[in-house]
């Protein structure tokens, strides 16, 4: 496992991101995209855990290996720490509590879609996005053109009706100009 570096001192965005993110991010197959950003991506080695199918799995192995994803190993101590960590909101998944711990040591944005831990990281002064964000991301960073994010955006409402349509809605209009 490498040792991140800081938002600040390599001026590079450094993100710890969600399973919530990486599922969108593949099912309208944008994980290419995603890793081609400039950014210091990581998860934590129980979130990685949480990708169960074959296919899945030997995509996201794919990008490990390449060290374009890198996996926070959490030690015996550092589960115990992470057990112990209050949350204001009750979070009780293991993979939630330790990815927002991880952030929150690391001083990194956080990525995910669950609304719970959104809510919870934001209480505690992190930098909290989601899937739409990144999408907008790619289109900022010339990653990809606009036409290209509208059609991930379209793809990404169909595939997760939960994200908020006027959001996309927005996006896509700006865009279209």
């Amino acid at each position: 496992m490498e040792t991140p570096g800081t938002n600040e001192s390599i001026g590079m965005k450094l993100v710890v991101t969600d399973v919530s993110v990486f599922f969108d991010l593949y099912q309208i197959q944008a994980l290419p995209e995603f890793f081609a950003l400039d950014w210091e991506i990581y998860t934590s080695d129980i979130v990685y855990n949480e990708i169960l199918h074959a296919s899945q799995k030997t995509e996201f192995e794919a990008f490990a290996r390449s060290k374009q994803l890198k996996i926070l190993i959490t030690s015996e101590e550092e589960v115990e720490e992470v057990l112990n960590f209050k949350t204001s909101l009750k979070i009780h998944s293991i993979a939630d509590k330790t990815i927002l711990w991880k952030a929150l040591k690391l001083k990194a944005t956080l990525l995910t879609c669950d609304s719970k831990l959104r809510k919870e990281a934001e209480g505690q002064a992190l930098e909290v996005r989601g899937s739409i964000w990144v999408i907008e991301q790619l289109v900022i960073n010339e990653i990809i053109n606009a036409r290209k994010g509208i059609s991930l955006l379209e793809q990404l409402r169909l595939k997760n009706t939960r994200l908020p349509a006027e959001t996309i809605d927005k996006l896509i209009k700006q865009w279209e100009k």
